[in-house]
Order: structure tokens, then sequence, then C-alpha cells
């Protein structure tokens, strides 16, 4: 089988991630990443698991290509201390894990 490993053009791109289908499966692989960093999330107030996990809805300006973030909300702003830790914590990894299984590739590894 021959593959084809010419990169796709932007503009093509740009078309595609504004396609209903391809923004409904993004939406949901967002989603499901999410739901996985809730998971994971350690419990002490509850507050990650419950609010502190959201996905966004974004638009580059410069390309105009649809996309889907997946972070801390405003409520859960520390997620990114419980997950890197801090000198006095230990690192407690959910939200990088969530996105692994989900086939992101991790910058550590």
């Amino acid at each position: 089988m021959d593959v084809d490993n010419r990169p796709i053009p932007r503009d093509v791109l740009v078309a595609l991630s504004q396609t209903p289908e391809v923004t409904a499966q993004t939406r949901r692989l967002a989603n499901d990443i999410a739901k996985d960093a809730r998971q994971l999330a350690p419990v002490r107030t509850g507050n990650l698991k419950t609010r502190g996990i959201g996905v966004e809805r974004m638009v580059d300006r410069a390309t105009g290509a649809v996309f889907y973030a997946v972070g801390w909300t405003p409520e859960g702003w520390y997620g990114w201390l419980v997950e890197r830790g801090t000198e006095d914590t230990t690192p407690r990894p959910h939200l990088v894990p969530a996105a692994v299984k989900h086939g992101a590739r991790s910058a550590a590894g």
C-alpha cells in the first residue's frame, strides 16, 4: 500500500475543522478527555471533579480553524498546581494522562 505523506494544505484543514461532522467529533473527543480527567483528578474538596475541568470551543483568529480546548476552569485555576506539583506537594497528573489516553502525545515522552 502506498502512503501519501504530503502535508494537507492549511485551507483544507480549516474548511474541514468547520464542518458539522468534524466539529461534533472533535467536541465528543474533548468531552471524553474532560470526563477522564475529572475521574483521575484527586479529591480534596471535589471541585476539580465537579466543575474545575471544562471544555471550550475556540476559533483560531488567524486561520478560522475551529477546535476545542480542555483545561481548568476559573473555579479549578489551581489544577495545574495539582497536575505538576509544587515544592511542597507531589504531582498528581490527571489532565495530561486523560489526553494521552485519547491519542495526545506527552511532551515528556
